[in-house]
């Protein structure tokens, strides 16, 4: 059986609003700990995640679950849902607003539906097809390019992109007079779909990191940019600029 962008956009409204209070009361640096990739992880992260799961189990019950802290849930479905439960977690450990509530879900590993709940920036739902992109059930483009001098570039870690093979883009993009802001993760993803950015750069991405998102962008009207052929180093932009950055690739 199908399940619908409509049936989606409600399932993944309620769950990610019964979840969002949980990080508004802030997180004491003691709960945080380091996993192996160094990445940070808190308890809010696994409280998330756990309360997200259950959810689904007991809606979709012969679903894959795919999250960032548990086990991979294997039940040989078409369906796979993607939750990244704290996506910006060293914002949310700073106290910094730019996090968000990742959900999506993947039909045979084509990301199908995507969504980000933004629970200190007005508790925003954004959720998209490939198709549309709503916030708050408002149907949102990105902006067109109108010149460099007004084009606003995002990244998450500005020095990751120094260090990377691509960082000639970053570069580049500065050089024809963009101006550059470390406002990432799903944030930036959000400013450019809504029409705010436009582009957005994001290396050593993780599948919960992006695949709720790439319907998202799309549903935009924003193109993606496979940096090395998969989803883990993309630049996401306005129609308009995909030219400019391909030129630029290494």
């Amino acid at each position: 059986m199908s399940l619908s962008f409509d049936e989606f956009y409600v399932f993944a409204e309620r769950a990610t609003d019964a979840v969002s209070a949980s990080t508004l009361s802030g997180v004491e640096h003691s709960d945080a700990s380091l996993k192996d990739d160094k990445s940070v992880v808190t308890k809010t992260d696994f409280s998330i995640e756990k309360k997200i799961r259950n959810r689904i189990r007991e809606s979709y019950p012969t679903h894959n679950i795919s999250g960032e802290e548990y086990e991979f849930t294997n039940n040989n479905s078409e369906y796979t849902w993607t939750i990244d439960p704290i996506d910006g977690t060293v914002s949310y450990l700073h106290g910094v607003p730019l996090f968000g509530i990742l959900l999506g879900l993947s039909f045979n590993e084509i990301p199908l539906y995507g969504s980000i709940r933004l629970p200190m920036l007005r508790n925003d739902f954004v959720a998209g097809d490939s198709s549309v992109c709503l916030i708050n059930g408002e149907q949102v483009r990105a902006k067109e390019f109108t010149s460099f001098e007004d084009c606003l570039m995002l990244t998450t870690d500005i020095e990751r992109v120094r260090k990377s093979r691509y960082s000639m883009i970053y570069d580049g993009m500065i050089e024809k007079g963009s101006l550059s802001r470390t406002w990432g993760d799903c944030f930036g993803y959000y400013l450019l779909c809504s029409g705010k950015a436009d582009l957005m750069m994001d290396l050593d991405l993780k599948d919960c990191d992006i695949l709720p998102l790439i319907p998202i962008i799309k549903g935009a009207g924003a193109k993606i940019i496979k940096l090395d052929g998969t989803h883990n180093n993309i630049v996401a932009c306005v129609a308009e600029l995909a030219d400019t950055v391909e030129s630029l690739l290494p």
